[in-house]
């Protein structure tokens, strides 16, 4: 069998932590507040530009064959015009032949050089932070060694190959391996070396690992030292010092120390020495439990206030810089979050040095996703899934990776929580590996999700400490959870209020049963950051590349933009996670009008649709498209509706049908309904239109089919003069409010403008920009408006026409007019893109009505 079609790595060192030795003379720098590793003379950076070539298949490799392009390292590939981009979500990108894989699997034949002056007596040891997916390592031409697993580091002992001198690294990288099928994650699929190369020098006896242990007690910390090197570690901890015996445990004890936590992550210097060599770990006291069904940090109940987070940057992909890293940990700190979860791989080692530095839980996750294994039938079996669980194929597979992850990470104080994997089922497969994070490490517990999709006779294994479950609705936690008896361990939301689009309508009353419960840990939502790749035009997504296998926009699904601008569902999170779950109505004094009253308006109305074709105050005409009745609307959450609406309700393709008329000199009376070919009536309605003087008011009712299970929406759409930007409202504010997301809002008097209103940070264009609960709107220099009941409105520069068929926002053709929605109800935002179905409190009425009075 190919090497790449088993799971042997060859001629690697074994896993350990994570550290970069110094000279005891170094002198340590910092970058971004952690330690800056190029500051040390034993570390040499082989980041930069290296040599490529890209091959059709492995057996076209030749160690001397020429390579006629460039590259930077670290980078992916298909940034720099190899291969293809292509997003998937849930599938294998290859035929399921496990374990082989096809021949046609392009790989990379990277080279570059480097000057060693070589000493006797030292040691040189290559590391490779992250190659997606295998590759092969030669140096000077000889064969040093094969590793997988795309997210671990992979270190050789190159010594005997090494010569004073020019040195000549060769490294072919392959797209595919047998580990692929173990790293189906919804992401970008990227290639290449994509995280750091560098040399280190050691001396010929050096520390090779240990572990850190943490504990309080009263006001003083302890540290547990296990040293699992083959000679003595002196320590030293401010003035205490120690000696950890080679293979044995030290224990040291620090006087009135404070306790590391997000609120104030305090940090000490224990720095390790050996043999001229000095590490430096700062480490925190702290202490995970889980006390019954509470998780506990250092004794106390907490909430994890989490995000998910893949590596991506919409410029280099995979490939992230450490200011990349801190730019994003800072904005979490400002967005009240106090957790992420490494979705779904280990991140960069000097990812959790940050999270360490800057106050940041850590849920870390195995580089394991085997989504593909239930779709391999052409639909969605789960059965597929626990087929591969309990195949013993994968067990040295799913073990490498459950060492990787906690042997690299186990020094890191802001890891409290170990993750077997994401979307794998359960099976025998996991048991080794499982045990080996038990074995290794008793201080941290385990998670893992897919517990929910593996055989029953698994959901209670002591190899995993919590119940984790994706997307709950509401009373599933209270059924399952805390309505269960039988259920002791604490609870969390690995994956929750998926926050593609328009989205986050959920995250309050999710947050609002956790707070109240301790059984209920926190969660993590899905997911902090738009995946789509920046280009001249725009941004683009799945399916742009010409890619014939690919999910959409679905990898469009972040709190933010891909380069980090905050999205509306990010404010309604930060306000949750700073405590507050509900926003009210409070009085408001509505203001005079901010423009000289006309002193008659004059209406035309088509008798046969009911539509308003003219609006005229002292003979000047208001309208631009005409007013009319808008029942639909486009958000990524409505997706799975769109079936039903566009299908089973035709919405798309409802006309208004006027069954009667009856006209005076100052009104209209209409009774009619929305319908489409070969359809009942979706919804029928009622319209009364009265002008007096420079006042028009509208009546109106509307009752929904019994066949119509949800409806986007009721109320009016017309266009007004590109002049008339300008508006004002009072109603939930200053951002886009809507029934069950308003928590960042505040009801108030607010100013804003068609330009500023419609959020142009939705890659895919969909309904935005509408505030709820109004009693009073104002357009500028044109009306001012108040209604009987509360109501939702906008100014966007788009219709909703438009925005439901526009794929992505650079495409919006621009307007010579403004367009105008007034809604006597909208249902809410939901999550339901990945999510639970939108309550049901938050769906439009059956029934409904208002009057609205325009005073022009």
């Amino acid at each position: 069998m190919k090497e790449y079609e088993r799971f042997e790595r060859i001629g690697t060192e074994p896993h350990r932590s994570y550290y970069i030795p110094f000279a005891e003379n170094d002198a340590i720098e910092t970058k971004h507040g952690i330690q800056d590793r190029a500051s040390s003379s034993r570390f040499m950076s082989l980041d930069g530009v290296w040599q490529i070539r890209q091959l059709d298949h492995v057996e076209d490799f030749d160690i001397g064959q020429e390579l006629d392009g460039e590259i930077p390292v670290p980078a992916c590939v298909q940034m720099h015009g190899y291969d293809r981009i292509q997003y998937i979500n849930a599938r294998y990108p290859f035929p399921v032949m496990l374990p082989h894989i096809p021949y046609e699997n392009p790989c990379w034949h990277y080279r570059r050089t480097f000057a060693l002056e070589k000493k006797c007596g030292e040691k040189y040891y290559l590391n490779f932070e992250g190659v997606d997916s295998a590759f092969y390592l030669y140096i000077n031409g000889q064969f040093r060694g094969y590793s997988q697993i795309s997210h671990a580091t992979s270190e050789f002992d190159i010594t005997e190959l090494v010569m004073s001198g020019e040195n000549t690294v060769d490294v072919l990288v392959l797209k595919w391996c047998v580990s692929t099928y173990l790293e189906c994650q919804d992401k970008f699929r990227f290639s290449g070396i994509f995280r750091s190369v560098y040399l280190l020098t050691r001396p010929e006896n050096h520390i090779t690992d240990y572990k850190i242990e943490t504990a309080i007690n009263g006001d003083d910390g302890i540290i547990s030292f296990i040293n699992k090197s083959d000679l003595d570690i002196r320590l030293s901890i401010g003035k205490t010092e120690a000696v950890a015996k080679a293979g044995e445990e030290s224990t040291l004890t620090v006087k009135g120390i404070c306790p590391w936590s997000p609120e104030r992550p305090v940090l000490y210097v224990l720095t390790v020495y050996a043999n001229g060599e000095k590490i430096e770990e700062r480490i925190g006291f702290r202490e995970v439990s889980i006390d019954g069904k509470v998780f506990k940090i250092n004794g106390i109940a907490v909430k994890l206030k989490g995000v998910n987070r893949h590596d991506f940057n919409c410029e280099t992909a995979a490939t992230v810089t450490l200011s990349d890293m801190a730019e994003d940990l800072r904005l979490m700190k400002e967005l009240n979050v106090n957790a992420v979860r490494t979705s779904h791989y280990p991140n960069s080692p000097e990812f959790y040095l940050l999270c360490d530095a800057l106050g940041i839980y850590v849920m870390d996750e195995a580089d394991l996703e085997m989504h593909g294994a239930c779709t391999r039938g052409g639909g969605y079996d789960v059965s597929l899934w626990k087929e591969y669980a309990e195949n013993d194929f994968f067990t040295p597979g799913i073990t490498d990776r459950h060492a990787a992850l906690v042997e690299r990470d186990k020094n890191r104080t802001s890891v409290i929580i170990w993750s077997l994997g994401n979307e794998s089922s359960f099976g025998r497969a996991f048991f080794d590996g499982a045990k080996y994070i038990r074995s290794c490490d008793k201080t941290r517990p385990i998670h893992y999700e897919g517990l929910q999709h593996a055989d029953s006779k698994y959901y209670n294994t002591d190899m995993v400490d919590m119940v984790s479950m994706m997307y709950p609705t509401i009373n599933t936690i209270q059924d399952k959870v805390l309505n269960n008896s039988e259920e002791n361990r604490p609870f969390v939301l690995c994956e929750y209020t998926h926050a593609m689009g328009n989205s986050c309508g959920d995250i309050a009353a999710y947050w609002d049963m956790i707070y109240k419960n301790e059984q209920l840990m926190g969660g993590f939502v899905w997911e902090w950051a738009d995946h789509a790749i920046k280009t001249d035009k725009g941004f683009l997504y799945g399916g742009d590349f010409g890619e014939s296998e690919h999910d959409g926009n679905f990898c469009v699904d972040g709190l933010l933009t891909p380069d980090r601008k905050l999205k509306s569902g990010a404010l309604e999170m930060k306000a949750v996670y700073g405590g507050k779950t509900s926003s009210d109505v409070c009085e408001v004094t509505i203001p005079k009008s901010f423009c000289t009253s006309t002193s008659a308006v004059a209406i035309e109305v088509n008798e046969h649709t009911g539509e308003i074709t003219s609006i005229k105050a002292d003979g000047k005409e208001i309208l631009r498209t005409p007013l009319h009745i808008n029942i639909t609307r486009y958000t990524d959450n409505d997706r799975a509706l769109l079936s039903h609406w566009n299908g089973q309700c035709a919405l798309n393709s409802c006309r208004p049908h006027i069954f009667s008329c009856i006209k005076t000199e100052n009104s209209y009376t209409l009774e009619g309904a929305l319908a489409a070919n070969c359809r009942m009536p979706a919804v029928k309605f009622k319209l009364e239109y009265t002008v007096l003087a420079n006042t028009l008011t509208v009546s109106v009712s509307y009752t929904l089919a019994d066949y119509v299970r949800s409806f986007p929406r009721f109320g009016f759409e017309f266009g007004v003069d590109k002049g008339h930007t300008e508006f004002s409202y009072v109603g939930f504010g200053p951002t886009e409010s809507y029934a069950d997301k308003h928590v960042a809002c505040e009801y108030g008097y607010y100013e804003s403008t068609a330009e500023e209103n419609y959020d142009k940070r939705y890659i895919r264009p969909q309904e935005s920009g509408s505030h709820y609960a109004c009693r009073y709107f104002s357009v500028k220099d044109l009306f001012s408006m108040t209604a009987a009941e509360p109501f939702s409105c906008s100014v966007n520069p788009f219709t909703t026409e438009q925005i439901k068929k526009t794929p992505h926002y650079f495409q919006l053709a621009e307007n010579d007019f403004v367009n105008v929605c007034i809604d006597v109800a909208m249902r809410g935002i939901g999550s339901n893109s990945c999510g639970p179905e939108l309550p049901a409190e938050y769906e439009i009425p059956r029934e409904g009505s208002n009057t609205f009075t325009f005073v022009f």
